[in-house]
């Protein structure tokens, strides 16, 4: 007897549905790796798996399979991986995603859910191998692959299941209908079927892969899509251990794996182009630069395109209560894994005339004093250093950082200089700690656009006012995912709330403490507004999900006999 994995993981749906409905605090999975929760052997045993995949072929048995490939390095070793995956005639797997659509369209809703699920389930049981190898990919700190990557990402997947599942049952299945037309009654049974648009493609980031792809992996494979990956050529294992883990779960339960294939490519022989103006792909994921993603929205043709880019995330101060506590709270969001999020802050304003805080009166200088000294405070204890800050994903980003300690000296003031620190436990880990480089408020054609890795403005405006004003002129106008602004007045964080959601940027205010400025909840938080240039899609809201699938419909006449036995 095929086990009903909708009613063994009920509860875990139900959960996630009520905490969407309440936008309450929930995760369905463990967030810490501590061995004290987990005992031993797991920790021991995730660790073993990712090492024993190195210098390896990662044997997925997909169609059309041309060759095998692999450039990762690891941001901690900086050594190659040696892992070789396999490259796939894009035609075939397209082919092998439209001929495994049709069962999979015809198990319904139900069936669909409950091996996502069972999907969910199974991925949280190999968290430890997939921290280990979202570390040597995307650069993260442990603690945080293990955390963001695996159980957060999982809950952001979830989240878009149990969208999905409602999104379906708003149409039943069947309908009698019954209406008189002058003497005669006329009644019609209906039948109502969910109709997937076809193949989706998911393209993965380097940095964030997991966490941006599953919400669209299942809300694609919960509205009946078959979904083709397409991890970032330096960031694969993560994506590879998804696929081969959904794989497994499908062909257990009696379905065509091709549902989930894999779809690598090289930096030297690109395939992003190919894939969003493919005939076949019906479905367009993106998360990626601004410029590519502008590309992928324009040539989407009409399909349904769903795009999370970057932007220009600002820090807006016109006061606050402590100095210490704010200036904590942005030098922790700059280095939590050295800015490499599209939720970092890149743009912090400060008025000429200084703050008020509950100390008292502070000086421009005294505040710009204060960030520098409280990064210092974490980029200076090397352990500290490698549990907030990781390792920096790629190469191109150390030149970034170069190429700005320069121009920063050039066109403004170098606050403090980036420098590498010394991982404790790997010396060879490409490291950098965040450059900081002050500017005035009429320097603009440096500071509109996104500066990706850890470098960071402190901007002088003539007051909160103008800061404000041109901030969200920016998230307008270039984009922004998140915003931060921090006041003791009411009136103007109103006037800032109402500035920041015209630009559709998501705001906090005056949040100090243990929690990271820039940490976004499932279930909760809205990632992305589609207000502004930095996507055109949320993470997640039923927009996210109701365009992935259309309903059809069947009527006929209910016989006199049938009416009567009804």
């Amino acid at each position: 007897m095929s086990t009903d994995h909708f009613d063994t993981h009920r509860k875990r749906l139900e959960d996630a549905q009520a905490a969407l409905a309440t936008r309450s605090a929930h995760t369905a999975f463990r967030e810490s790796p501590s061995t004290r929760v987990h005992g031993e052997e797991a920790p021991r045993a995730g660790k073993a798996a990712f090492e024993a995949r190195l210098g390896q072929r990662f044997a997925i048995d997909q169609p059309g399979t041309i060759d095998w490939i692999g450039e990762e390095i690891s941001p901690y070793t900086g050594e190659a991986l040696g892992i070789s995956y396999p490259r796939c005639d894009v035609d075939t797997l397209f082919g092998a995603a439209r001929a495994a659509m049709p069962a999979w369209r015809d198990a319904g809703p139900r069936a669909r859910v409950g091996l996502c699920l069972e999907m969910l389930a199974q991925l949280a049981d190999r968290a430890f191998e997939n921290a280990h190898a979202v570390m040597h990919t995307a650069g993260q700190s442990y603690a945080m692959a293990y955390a963001g990557s695996g159980p957060n990402a999982l809950d952001r997947g979830l989240e878009a299941l149990a969208l999905a599942w409602q999104a379906q049952q708003q149409v039943p299945g069947e309908a009698r209908w019954q209406k008189r037309f002058g003497k005669d009654e006329v009644v019609l049974e209906k039948r109502y079927r969910i109709m997937p648009l076809g193949p989706a493609v998911v393209f993965c980031c380097a940095t964030f892969p997991t966490w941006n792809a599953h919400p669209a992996i299942f809300a694609n494979l919960a509205t009946g899509n078959p979904v083709l990956v397409k991890p970032h050529p330096g960031c694969v294992l993560p994506m590879a251990i998804t696929v081969e883990t959904l794989r497994k779960v499908l062909a257990d339960n009696g379905h065509d794996p091709n549902l989930v294939q894999l779809c690598v490519d090289s930096t030297t022989a690109p395939l992003g182009k190919v894939l969003v103006e493919h005939p076949q792909a019906a479905i367009i994921d993106f998360t990626g630069s601004a410029r590519f993603g502008s590309w992928v929205e324009a040539h989407a043709g009409g399909r349904p395109c769903y795009t999370e880019t970057s932007g220009v995330n600002s820090v807006v101060i016109e006061s606050c209560d402590s100095l210490p506590a704010m200036a904590a709270a942005i030098a922790g969001s700059v280095c939590l894994f050295s800015s490499q999020m599209c939720t970092s802050p890149q743009n912090i304003y400060v008025p000429a005339g200084g703050i008020d805080s509950a100390a008292g009166h502070h000086s421009a200088d005294e505040v710009r004093a204060a960030i520098v000294a409280a990064i210092d405070a974490i980029a200076e204890a090397p352990a500290r250093a490698a549990s907030v800050m990781g390792t920096i994903q790629s190469r191109d980003t150390l030149r970034l950082i170069e190429h700005w300690q320069q121009r920063g000296a050039e066109a403004g003031t170098v606050l403090r200089r980036s420098a590498a620190y010394l991982h404790p436990e790997h010396p060879q880990a490409w490291t950098a700690t965040p450059l900081v480089i002050g500017l005035g408020i009429d320097r603009h054609e440096l500071y509109s656009d996104e500066v990706f890795g850890p470098i960071a403005f402190i901007i002088e405006a003539a007051d909160a006012d103008q800061a404000l004003a041109q901030a969200t002129r920016d998230a307008r106008e270039h984009g922004a995912i998140t915003a931060f602004a921090y006041s003791a007045n009411e009136a103007w964080l109103e006037r800032a709330e109402a500035a920041f959601a015209e630009a559709g940027a998501a705001l906090t205010e005056n949040l100090t403490g243990a929690m990271p400025l820039n940490f976004a909840a499932a279930y909760s938080d809205l990632h992305v507004s589609g207000l502004n240039p930095a996507g055109n899609a949320s993470l997640a809201d039923w927009s996210f999900v109701a365009g992935r699938f259309r309903i059809a419909q069947a009527r006929r006449p209910v016989s006199a006999r049938a009416q009567a036995a009804g």
